[in-house]
């Protein structure tokens, strides 16, 4: 074979291919002997046949378009080993000659990947201490879900705080119901997400009273559903009932009730210690991806578009599988953002370039970095993870046998090796964190942090993936309010 190799911009390769002639004359020789044994010669068994009569009746062409099919593929094989690319999506194919064969094949190729002075990359640790208010606003809202709504003494007007009961109907502008009237509604005012005006009349209402608002909503009013918008709504509401809370007094009874802890102190340690925690995982995330910012922005690298294309329709998956989970389908997504699956690919795409350019990068890193993880290293992961546990050789068995788990194990472990060395260098050695969490060591650990009282806490959003390091920030949107157990849009 004859092999030209051209490097193209963006990743992408020219091979100009020529088979030799005992390359060609041996592929034909092949394409004789399978054309032969399919085809009928009168006066000759099958294959049996002078190939000069079997090339009169079938034409010539058929062996060389034969021969093509298998030679080709087998002579792109070699090129792609000698020229050292490996492909990415499919080659676009031109013939040259077709006798013998000669082709250009142009392919997008694995990048090469240039990661630049990493080493001279700086960030400056930074602090996770926390406040002991951050304890106290936690046990409040503790106490706040915990305590049970009752009436007041005496018949008063909602006030902020309140749980409030309602009906309520949407008429539009024509006079004509807007949707199904909502019954039993119910809200906390202060805390459910109300239009102003609409919390407003509810406030100015004694139980068993009604009122009508009229809201007008701007083209452009993002507060506002996308169905409200440029639209006059009457809002017809009924206040059923108000109740308040009745805060129950934070003791040691509180504690052992609602947190299953021994007293208010031991309340107070896990919290802060979940807290605690948890500034300790943001702020050394935070720091994770400003290394990985720094280190990626003075990479050199072309992400040929088909990789991207294929990152995209990765994505795409996973959206379909989470909608699956939430009883939901992508077309009904796109529907309700009014978007075609091309556009939301469109809208995907540039993030999804960034955060595969910093996973193509850090594994670059990662290679010069010599970050591995061994059979050996993922045994001890696993009996260092199981070490203490009740079902320790059930543990063991699952991190042991299942495929899937040592995976996704050695992909963790891998991501931390890399991210502690990328830490290590950053901050000369000083660490990501200044007071940070320290965890008790095995033996003395204990259920320090309930159930409850880890509900209770905020913990720190994780803004470092696990497959290949990739940083990428979320933002969760703030859950609305669903009265009577349906979810609505058009109060709030």
């Amino acid at each position: 074979m004859k092999l030209t190799v051209e490097r193209l911009p963006e990743s992408h390769v020219r091979l100009d291919i020529a088979a030799e002639e005992a390359e060609f004359t041996s592929a034909m020789d092949k394409a004789y002997r399978k054309v032969s044994r399919e085809i009928m010669v009168p006066g000759f068994r099958k294959g049996k046949a002078p190939r000069q009569i079997v090339e009169r009746m079938v034409g010539r062409e058929i062996f060389i378009e034969e021969a093509h099919r298998g030679l080709m593929d087998d002579l792109y094989r070699q090129a792609l080993k000698e020229a050292d690319v490996v492909p990415v999506g499919d080659p676009d194919v031109e013939f040259v000659t077709a006798e013998p064969l000669e082709f250009k094949v142009t392919v997008a190729v694995y990048p090469t990947i240039e990661p630049g002075d990493y080493a001279s990359v700086r960030v400056e640790p930074r602090d996770a201490a926390i406040e002991e208010s951050q304890v106290d606003e936690v046990i409040e809202r503790l106490r706040k879900t915990s305590s049970p709504w009752v009436e007041p003494a005496e018949p008063r007007k909602p006030a902020e705080g309140d749980q409030v009961t309602v009906d309520l109907t949407l008429t539009g502008e024509d006079g004509e119901p807007f949707q199904d009237p909502i019954e039993d509604a119910v809200f906390v005012l202060g805390e459910s997400q109300l239009f102003e005006p609409l919390r407003a009349a509810i406030e100015d209402l004694q139980v068993g009273e009604s009122t009508d608002v009229t809201m007008a909503f701007d083209e452009d009013d993002e507060a506002a559903a996308e169905r409200l918008r440029g639209k006059a709504i009457t809002y017809g509401v009924t206040l059923k009932s108000v109740k308040q809370r009745e805060l129950l007094p934070l003791d040691d009874e509180f504690a052992k009730t609602y947190a299953e802890e021994e007293s208010v102190e031991a309340l107070r340690m896990a919290i802060r210690n979940d807290i605690h925690q948890g500034k300790t995982n943001e702020v050394r995330n935070e720091v994770v991806n400003e290394i990985v910012e720094q280190i990626a922005n003075g990479a050199t690298v072309e992400i040929p578009a088909p990789m991207v294309d294929e990152a995209v329709t990765e994505e795409i998956g996973r959206m379909r599988q989470r909608l699956q989970y939430q009883r939901s389908t992508l077309e009904a997504y796109l529907r309700s953002t009014g978007q075609t699956e091309d556009e939301l690919r469109e809208e995907l795409r540039p993030a999804i370039a960034l955060r595969l350019r910093n996973t193509l990068v850090l594994r670059e890193v990662a290679e010069r970095e010599g970050i591995e993880v061994s059979d050996d290293d993922l045994d001890r992961e696993v009996e260092e993870i199981t070490e203490g546990a009740p079902n320790a050789e059930q543990l063991r068995v699952v991190y042991s046998g299942d495929r899937y788990m040592r995976t996704v194990l050695r992909n963790d472990l891998f991501d931390k090796r890399l991210t502690d060395r990328l830490v290590e260098i950053a901050t000369e050695g000083r660490g990501a964190v200044i007071n940070g969490y320290v965890a008790p060591p095995r033996s003395q650990e204990t259920d320090a942090t309930s159930p409850d009282a880890e509900a209770a806490t905020e913990s720190a959003p994780a803004t470092v993936e696990t497959v290949g390091v990739v940083t990428e920030a979320s933002a969760e949107e703030p859950v609305g309010v669903t009265p009577a157990g349906e979810e609505t849009d058009a109060a709030s």
